[in-house]
């Protein structure tokens, strides 16, 4: 198994999602709990062999990939803790396919475990100190990617969940779901200014490397809301905004799910237009069409 020792007490097991562990005086912290029950089995069981006792875990935002093992953890007497938005979510995780299918009830085929995690329940916190047992840990605010995601800091390391997506994880998926635009651009000038930086996918940055992956995802957040403007000179469908976008950055779009979250990601483009007054929606010939104002 392999985890990586940051230095200080942080540990970070790699894979499709980078789970976190800060270690105290013989007790552990888990940041994130991964896809399903295997990476969080395997972080368990490097703690204690370790010889660290695990107590307790916070969950950085409600989607699948990042929680969706954290009900084995609750199966065990972990506390778990996360923001209380996002916390709501994990207690019902059905939220999410409704969230992305704009309040409706959800096709099976958006009810995959990539959507629709187990249950789990989960204690609140909000931004600031936090005292787990001997770890002391500072909860950061980053929406944008989700509502209330949140990263954690303990001395130089932040991990950063996904408000920042590495150049090689937009190579694979060139639109980055994003519920609020605005806000992730935002969170950006937080987490460039950390020196070590765990993002939820991808590699582990440091120093410089943070800050240029910062300025490229930065750049490719407003390259496609420069899309999303320059294509609503002719009105347009979401829809047909998602298409395009797609078109132009390359993307392949293969299922309901791939196109939902792009769709989330180019409403997200709409509404940062909008606030500017550079964008409208309006309904013409029982269409909902997207414009310049």
């Amino acid at each position: 198994m392999e985890v990586r020792h940051l230095g200080s007490g942080v540990h970070v097991l790699p894979g499709p999602v980078n789970l976190g562990a800060i270690a105290r005086e013989g007790e552990v912290a888990f940041v994130d709990a991964g896809l399903d029950d295997s990476p969080a089995r395997k972080l368990w069981r490097w703690a204690e062999e370790a010889g660290f006792s695990p107590r307790a875990a916070i969950l950085t935002h409600a989607h699948a990939d990042h929680f969706g093992g954290a009900y084995l953890w609750e199966n065990r007497g972990l506390p778990l803790h996360a923001s209380p938005l996002e916390g709501a979510m994990m207690e019902h995780p059905f939220l999410e396919p409704l969230f992305l299918f704009s309040g409706a009830a959800p096709p099976q085929k958006l009810c995959s475990k990539f959507t629709l995690a187990k249950s789990c329940r989960v204690q609140n916190l909000e931004p600031g100190i936090i005292q787990l047992g001997p770890v002391s840990v500072e909860v950061v605010a980053l929406p944008g990617h989700a509502p209330a995601q949140i990263g954690v800091r303990f001395q130089e390391v932040l991990f950063c969940a996904d408000a920042l997506f590495p150049e090689e994880i937009l190579r694979k998926h060139p639109i980055p779901f994003c519920h609020d635009l605005d806000q992730a651009l935002a969170s950006l000038k937080v987490v460039e200014e950390a020196e070590q930086v765990v993002p939820g996918h991808g590699p582990i940055l440091t120093g410089e490397r943070v800050r240029a992956a910062c300025a490229f995802f930065r750049g490719h957040l407003q390259k496609i809301r420069d899309i999303v403007h320059r294509e609503i000179a002719v009105p347009k469908t979401g829809e047909e905004l998602v298409h395009r976008v797609a078109e132009e950055l390359g993307a392949s779009l293969t299922d309901l799910t791939d196109f939902v979250l792009a769709l989330t990601t180019i409403h997200a483009a709409l509404t940062s237009l909008a606030r500017e007054g550079l964008a409208e929606g309006v309904v013409e010939k029982n269409r909902l069409l997207w414009r310049r104002q």
